[in-house]
């Protein structure tokens, strides 16, 4: 009897120690605000939204969240009246949030390994952050002055700096192989990087990563990548055009086609539009076509968009922001992006910008004829 008590009493024991592993609090103060609602909440990428995961009162400025969690997981707290929006790595343990409600650049995270290391990678780019920060207002300046040199002066340093930045992280990431922060980063850049790049990249991470969310949605980007690679059959969809006719993708087969990711917010893709424009005008007659799919959410700026760029060909869009399902059908995580389709809808080129797609294009139907030289009467 002794001897099963004994058993009984280091099973409870162990069962107690294993609950306590997954097991977080976070403690937490913001100074400036002494009360109202707290939220924790995450990112879902299936959903393409913010879900909330608990909620707190603050009592004289102070809060406390209590839950499970089996891996380190980057959850934000937030307040969405008092501008408080913190990215917080929640891992098992106890976490300390000092929050600085009127500078939150000045507020701080204690007890997180993962969350630690994470703030190592910011202060290693954040001289990069800077400067990226700047190309951004320049390149916005430019816009509001419609000078489209400018623009494209900013952007392709912005591209350059992108480079840098991915180079860097590579770096960090393979140093760091052992941390979810790692994954975490690769996910969140993943817009930067091609099917060969991801693929190489998953591998060098240690197999105890293999559980973690971010790990998982890696995989399962390498494997929407690799259904769109060059070479695969163009992923069926229908989706409605801006007058609500539904439009199916196979039905406009027989045509060299360019599926075109963009939207009407997205300054890139709006600089990017005179040279689709551009395409279009010197192929059309020869068989090619273009079928935009908008990221939009809202339907009259879309529209508008459409009308303002003098984009003539189809377009479609469910309204669903980020979450087109289109676009998580070919992975599509930044735009302007786009696939090239032969007449049989398989995948020839993908993501060809500027004069790579007038170079694509010439390979296919011949240079573009020099336009006549009018000559005036006498």
């Amino acid at each position: 009897m002794k001897q099963f008590m004994v058993t009984l009493l280091i099973g409870a024991v162990l069962a107690s120690c294993s609950f306590e592993k997954d097991t977080f609090t976070i403690n937490g103060s913001i100074t400036g605000i002494d009360s109202g609602m707290i939220f924790l909440q995450k990112y879902d990428n299936d959903l393409s939204d913010w879900i909330r995961l608990d909620s707190a009162a603050l009592d004289k400025g102070n809060f406390t969240f209590n839950g499970k969690v089996t891996m380190p997981e980057m959850w934000h707290l937030s307040m969405p009246g008092n501008q408080v929006f913190l990215p917080v790595f929640v891992e098992p343990g106890d976490l300390n949030v000092r929050i600085i409600a009127d500078s939150m650049d000045l507020s701080e995270v204690t007890g997180s390994v993962a969350h630690d290391l994470y703030l190592s990678y910011l202060k290693q780019i954040d001289s990069l952050d800077k400067i990226q920060t700047a190309l951004y207002k320049e390149y916005k300046s430019a816009k509001e002055n419609e000078d489209e040199a400018g623009m494209k002066k900013a952007d392709s340093l912005s591209t350059v700096l992108d480079n840098e930045i991915k180079k860097q992280l590579l770096a960090f990431v393979k140093k760091n192989n052992t941390s979810v922060a790692s994954p975490y980063l690769i996910m969140k850049n993943s817009w930067q990087f091609e099917l060969p790049e991801l693929e190489e990249v998953v591998v060098v991470f240690d197999t105890s990563m293999n559980n973690s969310v971010y790990m998982q949605l890696l995989k399962k980007r390498v494997e929407i990548l690799r259904s769109v690679a060059i070479g695969q059959a163009a992923p069926d969809f229908t989706m409605n055009d801006s007058t609500g006719a539904p439009v199916t993708l196979s039905q406009l087969n027989g045509k060299y086609l360019l599926v075109d990711f963009w939207a009407s917010w997205c300054s890139p893709c709006r600089v990017e539009n005179p040279n689709v424009v551009r395409a279009w005008k010197a192929f059309h007659s020869k068989g090619f076509d273009i079928l935009g799919v908008s990221f939009d959410k809202n339907r009259d700026k879309w529209v508008e968009a459409i009308q303002h760029d003098n984009l003539a060909w189809t377009h479609v869009s469910d309204l669903k922001g980020w979450g087109n399902a289109a676009g998580k059908l070919y992975g599509i995580n930044s735009i302007p992006s786009n696939v090239l389709l032969n007449p049989d809808q398989k995948i020839i080129a993908r993501n060809l910008r500027g004069e790579d797609l007038m170079k694509k294009l010439e390979e296919i139907f011949g240079p573009v004829a020099p336009a006549k030289k009018t000559v005036a009467k006498k």
